[in-house]
């Protein structure tokens, strides 16, 4: 059998490109996973944005199946066969009508004797919008000094032709409905029959010039904060002329204050409670309100939250466990506020709830996704879960504030928000003014329409 002889010189330049063609190829598939990698966390990003622990639970691609707990929806209203919801009987009437029978029965056309005839009671609620055009003959002088005087009466306006009523209704309208200024203009229309109509520019001017008699009060309110022994604080996101804002929310044991800025950070705080606020913050567990306070307690709802989501998302892993020991653990600390225990037996307890909650952190078999909940926020805010145990007068959550700062949602869903700073700033007094009457126990309405007024 002849041998081919074989070129050493050859064979190595063969073996090069074959070479330099495997590493030119490893570096495209190298460039090509760094750039899917990149997409992919690209994406995850997106997506944690509209699927995370704060996702409504109808929106998750995943159903609760935690020890398969799924419960039939609740239906709306009273059991079929119970008594009925009538309102009792008013004190004062201010219409009394009588319902006439006809002489015939309906169905079989049978004469109904006025003898047979009985009688009953019922109250009946309505309400009438109606339009006045009020003619004011106003007294004038010009004064020697340059003063123009001008007559005054109390149930006029100094200026502007919209009344003290109509103001306050404009201003309900806008703020209790999240209503356009363009289809509050449509209605008042459309209820008056046409008679009166005012653009919404005019709407807009009634409703600043209400926000200008409010600030007053709005400021001193800020004022107060500085004084609260605690404060319950959240925020969310506020578009302002297509630009990234927060409403920021504080909710105190007296008032409701809320102030929109272009500022997520500590100086918000900062500028409300000053550098030294002696108080306690009840929140979640963003960083912005870290080493501001005395003391704070972190929110168990936000926590219990998340446990459930990862939860949801991994059923087979011991997150499960982890999520019914922290419920469980804030089931026994809610009911033992419920009693309203003294001081004594408050700071007993929670050692008791320290020892137990301390279990739960030092366990050293925890998946990954219940330890990184550990680390990232029971084991970060140690001290800041139990200080309601201790302290009279707050919860365990922040709910007071987040079931407030609801009321804000459908503002910036059906308006998106504000066009001007002006805008947003007048929304923030009104808003603050209004949500302390109702923290107050007072009606808004009669409130606010006695604040115009005088």
């Amino acid at each position: 059998m002849k041998h081919i002889r074989t070129n050493v010189f050859e064979e190595n330049k063969r073996l090069r490109e074959q070479l330099d063609y495997k590493e030119k190829q490893a570096s495209e598939w190298q460039n090509k996973y760094y750039e899917l990698l990149n997409e992919l966390k690209k994406t995850q990003a997106l997506l944690r944005q509209f699927l995370n622990e704060n996702t409504p639970s109808s929106k998750l691609p995943f159903k609760n199946n935690i020890n398969n707990t799924e419960k039939e929806p609740k239906p709306r209203g009273k059991p079929i066969g119970s008594n009925g919801g009538n309102k009792e009987a008013p004190e004062n009437v201010d219409r009394k009508i009588k319902a006439k029978l006809e002489r015939r029965c309906p169905r079989c056309g049978k004469i109904i004797s006025i003898r047979d005839i009985d009688t009953r009671l019922r109250y009946v609620y309505d309400a009438i919008i109606k339009a006045i055009v009020i003619e004011v003959e106003e007294e004038i002088y010009p004064c020697d000094c340059g003063e123009f005087c001008i007559g005054t009466h109390p149930d006029i306006p100094k200026r502007g032709m919209i009344g003290y009523n109509l103001q306050t209704l404009f201003t309900e309208l806008k703020f209790n409905f999240s209503g356009s200024y363009a289809n509050i203009s449509k209605f008042f229309d459309n209820v008056t029959n046409g008679k009166i109509n005012f653009t919404p520019k005019a709407i807009n001017d009634s409703v600043g010039r209400v926000a200008n008699k409010l600030e007053p009060s709005y400021n001193k309110i800020e004022e107060e904060l500085k004084n609260q022994d605690f404060a319950n604080c959240d925020e969310t996101s506020w578009p302002v002329n297509g630009v990234q804002w927060y409403l920021w929310m504080i909710v105190t044991s007296n008032f409701v204050f809320i102030t929109i800025q272009n500022s997520r950070a500590r100086r918000v705080l900062i500028n409300i409670f000053g550098e030294d606020y002696h108080g306690g913050i009840i929140s979640d567990c963003f960083k912005a309100y870290d080493n501001f306070a005395k003391w704070y307690q972190k929110c168990w709802a936000h926590l219990l939250r998340k446990a459930k989501f990862e939860a949801e998302k991994y059923p087979r892993k011991n997150i499960v466990k982890f999520y019914e020991q922290l419920k469980h653990l804030h089931k026994e600390m809610s009911d033992f506020l419920r009693e309203n225990p003294s001081k004594e037996l408050r700071i007993e307890k929670k050692k008791e709830f320290e020892k137990k909650l301390n279990q739960i952190i030092n366990y050293k078999h925890w998946c990954k996704e219940a330890q990184s909940i550990i680390d990232n926020r029971l084991k970060a805010y140690r001290n800041h879960w139990l200080s309601a145990i201790e302290i009279e007068g707050i919860s365990l959550d922040n709910n007071l504030c987040e079931r407030k700062i609801r009321n804000s949602i459908g503002w910036r869903k059906m308006l998106g928000g504000h066009r001007t700073g002006e805008g947003a700033k007048q929304y923030a007094i009104i808003e603050t003014i209004r949500q302390t009457w109702k923290h107050q126990g007072k009606y808004p309405y009669n409130e606010l329409l006695n604040v115009i007024r005088n």
